[in-house]
């Protein structure tokens, strides 16, 4: 079985607040299973995830590195995230 997750919705946190190589980024996504049997691929029941992540670019085009990933739900709001983020990454905010 495989893994397969669609991207719903994605949107950046502290913009022009965070060091340059730094993203701050919320994410939703769709998660669902699927397998091949009997000639077809099928796919099992889909749920959605949430989530923010701190992004590190790394030098090459392109290219980051999760430097963090919070998850987000009833008990962690995403405004309960931000504010972790501020507090436990004060080194990737400017000045």
């Amino acid at each position: 079985m495989m893994v397969v997750e669609n991207l719903l919705d994605v949107k950046s946190y502290f913009a022009g607040e965070v060091k340059e190589n730094f993203v701050v980024q919320y994410e939703k996504m769709a998660k669902s299973g699927a397998f091949f049997d009997a000639g077809g691929w099928h796919e099992l029941e889909e749920e959605t995830a949430e989530c923010v992540k701190v992004l590190c670019q790394t030098g090459e085009a392109c290219s980051v590195t999760r430097v963090k990933e919070y998850p987000v739900n009833a008990e962690s709001t995403v405004d309960a995230v931000l504010a972790r983020i501020r507090e436990s990454h004060s080194d990737i905010f400017k000045g």
